[in-house]
């Protein structure tokens, strides 16, 4: 498991009116290819700046992912910037896109 930033739980503490966006890997490609389905994508996105508050990934090769976050984060950087990112297929990462996707603006 890889974390960064506020949980949701965090996030309303903190005052933040907040967007959840949560992925099953069972809907990941190559968590499929690769057999490892178990777990999820969660991300917290601030409602009011679309900026990333926090993300949990529970996933195989979270490890590698949650950088690729991390920098959307501290370059402050919308929820969209992600969503919109091209990743190379069949990647774990490619599942940013998808999660993000779930955001409404």
């Amino acid at each position: 498991m890889s974390r960064v930033g506020l949980t949701e739980q965090e996030a309303i503490a903190a005052g933040h009116e907040v967007k959840i966006a949560l992925l099953p890997a069972a809907a990941i490609p190559r968590a499929r290819l690769s057999e490892e389905t178990e777990g999820f994508l969660k991300a917290v996105v601030d409602a009011q700046t679309d900026r990333i508050l926090g993300c949990t990934l529970f996933c195989a090769d979270s490890h590698e992912m949650i950088n690729v976050v991390q920098v959307a984060m501290v370059t402050g950087q919308p929820f969209t910037f992600l969503r919109d990112h091209v990743f190379t297929h069949p990647s774990m990462s490619e599942s940013l896109n998808d999660l993000f996707q779930l955001i409404s603006r």
